[in-house]
């Protein structure tokens, strides 16, 4: 059976990437058009740190669960423009996390395990379906955040409204909501 010859280099290209995250921690697999992570990534990169993923503008509908036990010290993880509608519980696992960018999927609640990371600086929702934020209990519990960005949801007035006004907001956050 033939494949067609974008199969193979689309394969060589996410070997190429995991063969680069060996060296800089970074596994970038954006634009790959991926539909799922397959399990030969984590095989690749068994025995490396990877502190850094990107999956930006792939085709995942479900987030990758294994990648939070494969790759336990992530700090940055972009997972931008696929069609991802919910994020686990496992997701509270990453507790070193810095920074997320979520936006453009198809997310309709917020992430419950965010409230785990009490270094995350920089998240991105925006884009997505989601109407409500516990506020008080994001502000207290990240309380590094520097960057929120919600735009393009469907937040309730009384949402925005706390996430403006709110006595727990840090004081040097920059939001975005509209």
């Amino acid at each position: 059976m033939a494949f067609p010859a974008s199969a193979g280099r689309g394969v060589t290209q996410v070997i190429d990437r995991c063969e680069a995250a060996k060296t800089s921690g970074f596994l970038d697999l954006s634009s790959c058009t991926l539909m799922y992570i397959a399990d030969a990534i984590y095989l690749v990169l068994k025995g490396f740190e990877v502190t850094k993923v990107s999956l930006r503008n792939n085709c995942l509908k479900k987030f990758p669960k294994k990648m939070i036990g494969k790759f336990p010290n992530a700090t940055i993880f972009n997972m931008e423009g696929n069609e991802i509608e919910e994020i686990p519980e496992e997701f509270e696992q990453w507790t070193s996390m810095r920074g997320i960018n979520a936006a453009n999927n198809k997310l309709t609640t917020f992430p419950q395990g965010i409230f785990s990371m009490k270094d995350l600086a920089i998240l991105d929702l925006s884009g997505n379906q989601i109407e409500e934020v516990d506020v008080d209990r994001l502000y207290t519990s990240c309380p590094s955040l520097v960057q929120l960005n919600l735009s393009g949801n469907p937040l309730k007035t009384e949402t925005k409204t706390r996430l403006t006004s709110s006595p727990s907001k840090p004081a040097k956050i920059l939001l975005k909501l509209d």
